[in-house]
């Protein structure tokens, strides 16, 4: 206990209200915050030199004891100063809340997070582009209504799987720069009379700018509910991707790897889908935290509320879903297999084609053509003048399963692909060179 000044650490307060359990997931970055916020007093003039490297070196060797009880790790690392430097430790409380603290390690460690999950997801781009140019020949049905529809090519449908994922890496690179901005300097919501320079803090934790007004500062969640919105929309897409690979693996047109299969304790020659069965099912977790979220942030008032603290396990649980996920793809991806003597394709597949050859080559409406090969289905007299491959190399437009147009989209995506890449190191980069100045100056009080 250090804030309250009654009760005791077994009242509800510890029992019930304590977010110790998800607190310890941003431990790292409360550290780091009150770093920057030291460094901030002393360049401030309210605090020496001497008391800055006594506080640095304190906060540095502070760890989470589970042995004691606290509201939560903010208190915690107060509480941990007193002790080391006595009523000094205490002068970190100047021009500070739990909540601009909070605030600031909730986007440092989601801006950790969505680094990594930006790279993860450009390695499985990589991956699946690879694939594909093992595979621009190589037939596959399509499907509508789960119905043989049109032939295809195995490459054609990775690359659809690559064009869903390309806007959804900008989009979520995008919110990674919206939560890249500081609310530290805040104070619990009209900031303070303690002169401190809120863009300096910025600039020492290496983000882009200061939300700017300390209200919202202190008390918006929606730069975080939005991410964890877009990566919903990520799980989407893999949840329809696993199905996808479910239905395949089932007709026996794939061969999922080895190790993402598994088999059943009675018939032996089961070789059960069960990590694409387990994507599909965490998708629909991933629904659930982002519904927790906007359930219990739609009723709170403007101002910082409790309720905020029940909101961080449903960020970094649809976090820890969406990483395991594309770790899991991009194996999967890696050794997936084509079993092509296993890929029938219905020559009915070709009665478009027919139709559209029909309606050009005679000049007569579509429709005519249409009716013309649909009559000849119902009759069972239909008989193709195509091969399946013959579909495929008549396609004329961009986008389609024509090997040209296939090897241009491969060529435009794995430009976009080395884009982005150059795009998120430069900005990861410039994260790291504004850090390194909070490093020199830890690294002053060390010596």
């Amino acid at each position: 206990m250090l804030y309250r000044s009654w009760g005791s650490n077994k009242d509800e307060v510890y029992s019930y209200t304590s977010s110790m359990d998800t607190d310890i997931y941003i431990e790292d970055e409360v550290k780091l915050t009150m770093i920057a916020h030291i460094i901030a007093l002393k360049n401030a003039n309210y605090i020496s030199e001497e008391l800055e490297c006594k506080l640095l070196k304190a906060v540095k060797d502070f760890k989470h004891d589970p042995n004691k009880r606290f509201e939560d790790i903010h208190e915690e690392l107060e509480s941990f100063l007193i002790s080391k430097l006595g009523e000094e430790g205490g002068s970190i409380g100047l021009g500070r809340s739990r909540n601009d603290h909070v605030a600031t390690a909730l986007r440092l460690k989601t801006r950790k997070e969505l680094v990594e999950i930006l790279k993860s997801l450009n390695e499985l781009r990589s991956v699946i582009l690879e694939k594909a140019k093992e595979h621009i020949n190589t037939l596959f049905p399509t499907f509508t209504h789960l119905q043989q529809a049109q032939p295809s090519t195995f490459a054609h449908y990775l690359t659809y799987i690559v064009e869903e994922l390309n806007p959804l890496w900008r989009i979520i690179f995008e919110k990674l720069k919206n939560v890249n901005r500081s609310p530290l300097g805040s104070g619990a919501i009209v900031g303070s009379n303690v002169k401190i320079d809120r863009n300096e803090e910025a600039e020492l934790l290496g983000f882009d700018g200061i939300v700017l007004n300390t209200l919202s500062a202190t008390s918006s969640r929606l730069d975080l509910i939005s991410i964890v919105s877009e990566l919903t929309n990520l799980m989407l897409v893999f949840s329809k991707i696993a199905e996808d690979l479910v239905i395949f693996s089932s007709l026996k047109y794939v061969k999922l790897p080895d190790s993402h299969v598994s088999t059943s304790s009675l018939m032996p020659q089961k070789r059960n889908p069960v990590t694409m069965e387990v994507l599909r099912a965490r998708a629909g977790e991933c629904i659930g935290e982002l519904t927790s979220l906007l359930t219990i942030y739609k009723a709170t008032p403007t101002g910082y509320n409790l309720d905020f603290q029940e909101m961080n396990k449903h960020y970094w649980n649809c976090i820890e879903i969406v990483k395991s996920s594309i770790s899991v793809l991009i194996s999967l991806f890696k050794g997936i297999e084509v079993l092509e003597d296993n890929v029938n394709i219905d020559t009915s597949t070709l009665a478009t084609d027919e139709a559209e050859l029909m309606a050009i080559k005679n000049g007569i409406p579509y429709r005519k053509a249409y009716f013309e090969i649909a009559n000849k289905i119902k009759n069972n007299l239909f008989q193709s003048t195509l091969k399946i491959g013959d579909s495929i190399n008549l396609k004329a437009t961009m986008g389609s399963p024509n090997p040209i147009s296939v090897l241009q989209m491969l060529e435009e995506y794995k430009r976009r692909l080395d884009e982005d890449n150059k795009t998120l190191k430069e900005y990861e980069n410039k994260i790291n060179e504004k850090l390194q100045t909070i490093e020199k100056v830890v690294l002053h009080c060390a010596m």
